[in-house]
């Protein structure tokens, strides 16, 4: 779904106002608040997930800038990078904490290309210690949405489930500065469905491999 079709939904939503009216032009960005919002929440859609993304260290090197748009870190895919004469890679930890990543290394690591850990900074990766030879990580992370436009459909809209949720959110900000309560009760209700049904769809997946099992994946 492009942006000018979501803009139209909320003017259906809003009484059947006529495409182009006055307020129209304000509506793009209660969708860029309401995304903002949504990208906040403590769990993201799969759909934000970027996979087997690759990272690249120079040699000399220890740090490796942050991808554009990043949002977070994908938990069940840390960093890893290939281990030679093996198919299996060999994973790395990442620590919450400068202080604790680096002593995670002895002295006589440093001078070796032993990756152990990795801590994410307010603008880079840093393995603490310096790459003896350029290195290629792979791992997933989130990335936050294409910003709202109307001539384009980003990761939200395009979403089958989720375009519901921030039509939803973005038409109930519209209709509560409109004072419209029907309008609100509307937008209120496509939200709270299409949030469950985006949620619901995680669900789905995370048990296509079977039923939870306490302690299964320590």
């Amino acid at each position: 779904m492009l942006g000018s079709d979501a803009i139209k939904r909320i003017n259906q939503g809003i009484g059947w106002r006529a495409d182009g009216h006055s307020l129209e032009s304000k509506f793009p960005g209660y969708f860029v608040e309401a995304q903002d919002d949504l990208e906040m929440g403590k769990t993201l859609p799969k759909f934000l997930l970027r996979e087997d993304q690759t990272l690249s260290l120079a040699i000399g090197a220890h740090t490796i800038n942050l991808p554009i748009g990043f949002a977070r870190a994908d938990d069940e895919r840390p960093i890893s990078f290939p281990v030679t004469g093996s198919t299996r890679p060999q994973f790395l930890q990442q620590k919450r904490i400068y202080k604790d990543a680096v002593e995670a290394y002895s002295n006589s690591d440093f001078n070796t290309t032993g990756f152990k850990v990795y801590v994410i900074r307010n603008s880079v990766i840093d393995f603490i210690i310096n790459a003896m030879s350029a290195t290629t990580f792979t791992w997933n992370y989130y990335k936050y949405g294409d910003t709202f436009a109307l001539n384009t459909e980003n990761e939200w809209l395009a979403h089958k489930s989720a375009k519901w949720w921030l039509i939803g959110e973005a038409g109930f900000r519209i209709a509560y500065d409109l004072r419209d309560d029907r309008a609100m009760a509307l937008f209120d209700g496509m939200r709270q469905r299409g949030r469950a049904a985006t949620f619901a769809d995680i669900l789905a997946r995370e048990d296509e491999s079977g039923p939870l099992v306490m302690g299964a994946n320590l």
